[in-house]
């Protein structure tokens, strides 16, 4: 773990392992812990680097709350820009994702790979029950009553595991997902879903041509899978692993292919693109 000042924030970040650079970004009000079996697993092969996205983790909030997507992938650009790091792979889970396609349409020429783990990528890949759950959640009304509720382990953990995780997840995944809750930014939280589930990046994905491997499970509750099978329509070039007998909760299941598939992919990738 280390800390850097990244415009006027203090940044706390992982910084694991040595060779090319992979950023990685957390999910929605996630932080770095979301990655711990990720990151043992790539740095014998990829320095990876994860930063607490502001109001995330133990990154706090500077002068302003990020108004959306844009605005957490500049963070992410002026953390690689503090670093040093030159030419890097980048990738995202769910919302985090997101993030990363608006890094890498916006910064094409800095980024070798994708890694996009349960990608939203469009609105129109969301699942309507879990747009009309963002719609609700992010309401202005009910806003503050949720993030009351976020707080309340019970209602935390049922509502998982009824609409969105579902069952089985790892207990520490479960438990780092709730301590996440408590001490992510309202304000940020409201405005990276609902900008999120707004965003379209099928025409930045049908000009990309570099690596890129996309993976998600069989049984998610929050994207359409066939959606992200079809992306190789979009990019002809995309790898694309659909982990089947899991859903959106990190399962051991889930958790082990995930690292087996991705490891693969960076593996593999490296030999093409030196």
């Amino acid at each position: 773990m280390q800390v850097a000042e990244v415009s006027d924030l203090r940044v706390r970040y992982l910084d694991q392992g040595t060779g090319h650079p992979l950023v990685l970004v957390h999910g929605w009000i996630g932080s770095l812990e979301n990655f711990h079996t990720w990151s043992p697993a790539f740095a014998g092969h990829r320095r990876v680097l994860i930063p607490d996205l502001p109001g995330c983790g133990e990154t706090k909030l500077g002068r302003e709350t990020p108004d959306g997507v844009p605005a957490l992938a500049t963070f992410v650009r002026a953390f690689v820009e503090r670093l040093g790091l030159g030419q890097h792979d980048i990738g995202g889970i769910c919302l985090g994702a997101t993030v990363a396609l608006d890094y890498a349409s916006r910064f094409p020429d800095s980024v070798s790979r994708l890694v996009l783990h349960t990608p939203v990528y469009s609105p129109a890949t969301i699942r309507p029950t879990f747009a009309r759950q963002a719609r609700w959640l992010t309401w202005g009304p009910t806003s503050a009553a949720v993030a009351r509720l976020r707080r309340n382990r019970t209602f935390s953990d049922l509502y998982k595991r009824f609409l969105s995780e579902g069952p089985g997840v790892d207990p520490y995944d479960a438990q780092v997902n709730f301590d996440n809750q408590i001490r992510a930014d309202s304000g940020v939280a409201r405005n990276w879903l609902r900008d999120g589930i707004r965003r379209d990046y099928r025409e930045f994905l049908a000009t990309w041509r570099k690596p890129v491997l996309v993976v998600v499970a069989a049984d998610d509750r929050l994207v359409n899978v066939d959606d992200i099978r079809n992306l190789v329509q979009l990019m002809p070039q995309a790898e694309i692993r659909v982990i089947e007998a899991a859903g959106h909760g990190w399962t051991p299941t889930l958790i082990a292919a995930q690292v087996e598939t991705i490891g693969g992919f960076l593996r593999a990738s490296d030999g093409g693109m030196g």
